[in-house]
């Protein structure tokens, strides 16, 4: 069944291009223009405004032409000229049937799209450094995959959930010396600590220890140690880090986080994912060993000798990325260059896979990179996106020229870095933080607001005990995760207790009791089929606001995948629930006027309670049925 929303945007804009082109504008595609009227009529078009520039006249001049050209339609009762904008008004009472009746056909797929059938998408995040626990920011990076990786799939892609080890990087290798030094540094076993916590305060003992003594050439020497499989060193790093990531999942799977496959830097290294991809570079004459120079003895991209250099790269600032130091260790980003051409299917899939953890708590196996297994058909994406701090895009748009400049512009079109904004308390505090070093861990995060959640049901709320106990884990975990998703990820994030759990908008917690209002007005009155119902009824404008709204969830589906902005998902639920809030206040629905009413407002309430259930699943917020 077609999108209503869909279908009468599409309306309006042939009747508009059929206009433009009755008055000889050629080619005028006005399908972009046209949204929703928050003043005049139902629908509002500016393309008057992109034509009177063209045509050197006024907008409303244009706009008036065209309203002469338009006739009714299916949907199209009038239109009018306001200012330069074309306000179409529709036939409430069909438009509204159509709404209601696809969103209670659809049910629980309402929030779903078609648009990615057939394509392939891998989504890396949140990619934390194995040597201490998820701090508040490492969160929002998680939030981020995790929410366009839903999106993703409610769009019809088939995603890949990934997370990146750095399992032989200089945090690791510090871990890794310390671990050697426990009697320098004065750090205990891990009994009775989670692993994560436990190595984080390793990790700030050594960094600490190596203030006061100079212990970089024996860090560097353990890390070259690492790299060789059989070593001590190599054995100790792999036992960190492998409890190190199990400790994140308890983490992850306490905020509803699940990824499909782990890759192991350590595995990259193994397969010679960085030689195969360097002779591709030096092949192409993109990497270059440096004899003599600033640079003698590395390999390097110079973006001043590159080919063809696409027009984005022509204003970087620096001007040589090295690849190779002189001393032979390959950089990030040259990983970084060979990890992309893996993903993307530049590079075979000769990765071994084995399961590290059997089952999730979404039912699904998480796959490893491991040195012993069996295949899996891993990578060789359409897209892959990668949800990495600000502070990373130089390197991010280094790997898409090194993409481009192997004649590989389709790839690299089909890389997006989404960088971030970092992530701060509103009052700096949370009561149980321990010392790790790294900022706020996520647990201490969640447990807090737990508490407080917990003490605002009880005054709110007239529940049982392990009622209240239930309900406060799942509000606090929606009140984080709204909180941290209704920022636009370039902004920065300050976290606010008190808004987060705001009951009167802009909040997970209000989202849901949103839902649970619209169930409870149900169970006083069930609706029974969606049949013989008379749309035409819902007459009122805060009514067929909600109508508007509820038509646009797919729409809004796919501008968040377009956009990756979970924050255009969090400010329609706001929006929606406030619209439903407005209809409730000023519509009785089990006191209607008439049966006729009464059913046909039921009819909106539950099209309402499916869509922003959907939404709120999209956002891995669980919904109440009770608050």
């Amino acid at each position: 069944m077609a999108v209503p929303y869909a279908t009468l945007r599409a309306e309006i804009a042939k009747l508009v291009d059929d206009a433009a082109a009755a008055l000889g504008y050629a080619g005028v595609s006005s399908s972009d223009s046209i949204g929703f009227s928050e003043q005049f009529g139902d629908f509002s078009c500016s393309v008057a405004f992109r034509l009177a520039k063209e045509q050197k006249k006024s907008a409303d001049e244009i706009a008036n032409a065209l309203v002469s050209k338009i006739s009714k339609s299916s949907y199209v009762k009038s239109a009018e000229v306001k200012n330069g904008f074309i306000n179409f008004s529709v036939d409430r009472g069909k438009f509204t049937k159509a709404v209601i009746e696809h969103v209670l056909e659809s049910k629980e797929l309402v929030v779903k799209s078609d648009v990615g059938k057939g394509k392939k998408v891998i989504i890396e995040y949140p990619s934390v450094n194995p040597a201490h626990p998820w701090h508040i920011g490492h969160l929002r990076s998680a939030f981020l995959g995790d929410v366009i990786s839903n999106a993703y799939e409610a769009c019809g892609y088939e995603v890949e959930r990934e997370d990146y080890i750095d399992d032989m990087g200089l945090q690791v290798g510090q871990a890794v010396w310390g671990q050697m030094h426990t009697d320098l540094i004065g750090i205990g076993n891990e009994e009775g600590k989670k692993f994560d916590h436990w190595l984080g305060e390793l990790y700030v003992a050594v960094s600490a220890y190596g203030q006061a003594n100079d212990i970089k050439e024996q860090v560097k020497e353990t890390l070259a140690h690492m790299e060789q499989d059989g070593t001590y060193e190599h054995e100790i790093a792999k036992k960190l880090t492998e409890g190190c990531v199990r400790a994140y999942y308890q983490t992850a799977f306490d905020y509803n986080i699940y990824h499909d496959i782990l890759v192991w830097e350590s595995s990259i290294l193994r397969e010679k994912l960085f030689e195969k991809s360097l002779e591709m570079l030096k092949a192409k004459g993109v990497a270059t060993f440096m004899e003599n120079g600033d640079y003698a003895q590395c390999t390097v991209i110079d973006f001043e000798k590159v080919k063809d250099l696409p027009k984005e790269f022509r204003g970087m600032k620096e001007k040589v990325k090295v690849l190779v130091r002189s001393n032979g260790v390959p950089t990030y980003v040259a990983k970084d260059i060979a990890f992309h051409l893996w993903k993307l299917g530049l590079l075979p899939n000769t990765f071994k896979y084995s399961k590290f953890i059997d089952e999730q708590p979404n039912g699904k196996v998480l796959y490893t990179t491991s040195d012993e297994g069996t295949n899996v058909s891993f990578g060789n994406v359409d897209r892959a996106i990668n949800f990495i701090d600000a502070r990373q895009s130089s390197e991010q748009e280094t790997v898409r020229l090194a993409l481009n400049s192997l004649g590989e512009s389709k790839a690299a079109n089909g890389l997006m870095h989404v960088a971030y904004g970092v992530v701060a308390l509103e009052d700096g505090t949370i009561s149980a933080r321990k010392g790790t070093g790294t900022g706020y861990s996520a647990d201490e995060l969640l447990k807090e607001m737990k508490e407080k959640a917990l003490s605002l049901i009880k005054t709110r709320f007239n529940f049982g005990t392990e009622e209240q106990e239930t309900i406060a884990k799942n509000v606090a975990l929606s009140a984080i995760r709204f909180e941290y998703l209704r920022i636009s990820p370039e902004r920065k994030v300050i976290f606010s207790w008190e808004k987060a759990l705001d009951f009167e908008g802009n909040s997970g917690p209000y989202a849901q009791y949103s839902y649970a209002r619209a169930t409870r007005i149900l169970e006083g009155a069930p609706l029974h089929g969606n049949k013989n119902i008379d749309f035409s009824k819902i007459t009122t404008d805060a009514e067929f606001e909600v109508v508007k709204l509820i038509s646009k969830a797919s729409a809004i589906l796919e501008k968040t995948c377009n956009e990756y902005r979970p924050n255009v998902i969090t400010e329609y639920i706001n929006e929606l629930s406030h619209a439903f809030a407005k209809f409730y206040e000023l519509s009785p629905v089990l006191k209607a006027e008439s049966e006729e009413t009464k059913a046909a407002r039921l009819a909106l309430v539950s099209a309402f309670r499916h869509t922003v259930k959907g939404m709120l699943n999209v956002l891995g917020i669980e919904p109440l049925e009770r608050m």
